[in-house]
């Protein structure tokens, strides 16, 4: 603005200038002009006016012959310069000039054009308000300019802070959330440009922030559970195994038959601890927020299922498996999802007294595993897929827990919905997987 004002002011005080000098020129041209046509019949209007010094209208006149003489009345020691150039005019050998001078201390414009064949008019005006004019126009300029510039920076001023003050809102925002570390505060969304926009994408980055963060602190939390609670369960299979292995340091005092069993019995336990730890390895690894997602392909469900049957028929001989397997395609990862269904079999099975039959049906995108089991308590139910969770009447079974655990797991990791119900004689447990539109 301040380059704008002083660019304005500078050209109006160019065009002020010219204009006051145009119009000085003008009315000594007008006045030659007059003289030059009535000379002829009235020689007195080229008679000197008086002291040019103390004239400002009209114009002192001066006659000039063309050998340099002054033929009009004039004072001595106040006549307008003569020169060559002066003669020159008057012999008709140069063009009608301007001339600036100086004339006893005071600015002077002077015009000289032919007054006739061998003689020259010069006319004359002292210009020094031409000097005051422009002055007095240069000092209004520079005044209006001046007020013009603080009247930009005050309103310049008022419009900055106005329009800034988004961005001074997204800097406290920002350094408050860089001194408490909580993302969970906001910015006050006023308008539609687009600073309002900018802190509708801050609101959203700090919402992301807070839900990484959130999502970051309850995986620690539930690494720091899965820790604790695996530290617990391994402490017994652990003790069991280090005493087996005591009594095999003393095998000279046992009979053959004490000697089968403490084999059998860390066999057994050793399978016990094998399985704990897969099953800790891998609710561990789906916990780790750092962990290579897994990739998920079109798989026919009905057959991963079909292959799961055969394989838990060989585990309990003493179950039947009834299953009703329709094609169906979902999006999923083979081991995950074989590991799911295994523990949805063998959980069954477990519960379902001997010679019991498990049911199993693939259809319309689900799965479900019915057995004639005891049931579950309708306390219970709500905690049956927290981890290391066993109701009163699963802790008399082998078992840690983990196998409800990670079926929901592996649900959330492609979007299924687990669901169960229970009444005394029937446990019913579902995975809903997404359709195709839904996924």
């Amino acid at each position: 603005m301040g380059l704008a004002l002083t660019g304005m002011a500078a050209a109006a005080y160019v065009v002020a200038g010219h204009e006051l000098n145009s119009t000085l020129d003008v009315g000594l041209r007008r006045q030659a002009t007059r003289i030059v046509r009535q000379f002829p019949v009235e020689p007195t209007v080229a008679a000197v006016s008086g002291p040019c010094e103390y004239l400002a209208a009209p114009s002192c006149v001066q006659v000039v012959g063309a050998d340099g003489q002054i033929r009009s009345e004039h004072l001595p020691g106040s006549s307008l310069p003569v020169d060559d150039e002066v003669r020159a005019v008057a012999a008709g050998s140069e063009d009608a000039f301007f001339r600036d001078l100086t004339l006893d201390g005071y600015p002077m414009r002077m015009y000289t054009t032919q007054l006739e064949p061998g003689a020259a008019v010069q006319v004359a005006q002292r210009s020094d308000f031409v000097d005051n004019g422009r002055r007095r126009v240069g000092l209004v300029l520079l005044a209006a300019a001046a007020a013009g510039l603080l009247l930009a920076g005050a309103i310049g001023t008022m419009l900055a802070r106005r329009a800034l003050a988004p961005v001074a809102a997204l800097t406290e925002a920002a350094e408050e959330v860089a001194r408490t570390r909580d993302p969970s505060h906001h910015i006050a969304v006023t308008g539609s440009d687009e600073l309002s926009r900018l802190a509708v994408s801050v609101n959203t980055m700090l919402d992301e922030l807070d839900g990484a963060l959130t999502a970051e602190r309850h995986s620690r939390a539930a690494q720091q559970r899965l820790v604790a609670d695996a530290s617990h369960e391994l402490r017994t299979p652990l003790t069991a195994l280090r005493t087996n292995i005591d009594l095999l340091g003393r095998a000279d005092r046992l009979t053959p038959e004490q000697l089968d069993e403490t084999v059998s019995a860390l066999s057994v336990q050793s399978t016990e601890l094998s399985g704990l730890v897969t099953d800790l390895i891998d609710l561990a690894r789906a916990d780790d927020p750092d962990a290579v997602p897994e990739s998920l392909e079109d798989l026919r469900l009905d057959l991963l299922t079909a292959d799961c049957v055969a394989t838990a028929r060989k585990h309990w001989p003493g179950i039947t498996f009834a299953d009703d397997l329709r094609p169906v395609t979902v999006q999923g990862a083979p081991a995950r999802l074989v590991r799911a269904v295994t523990n949805l079999l063998d959980n069954a099975a477990k519960f379902s007294p001997p010679g019991g039959t498990v049911s199993v049906t693939v259809a319309a995108n689900r799965i479900s595993v019915r057995d004639n089991g005891p049931g579950i308590q309708p306390d219970d139910l709500p905690h049956v897929f927290d981890r290391f969770y066993r109701s009163s009447a699963a802790r008399s079974t082998p078992g840690h827990g983990l196998g409800l655990a990670i079926v929901a797991q592996v649900a959330a990791l492609h979007g299924a919905r687990p669901e169960i119900e229970s009444s005394p004689g029937s446990t019913v447990v579902t995975l809903s997987f997404p359709s195709d539109d839904q996924a």
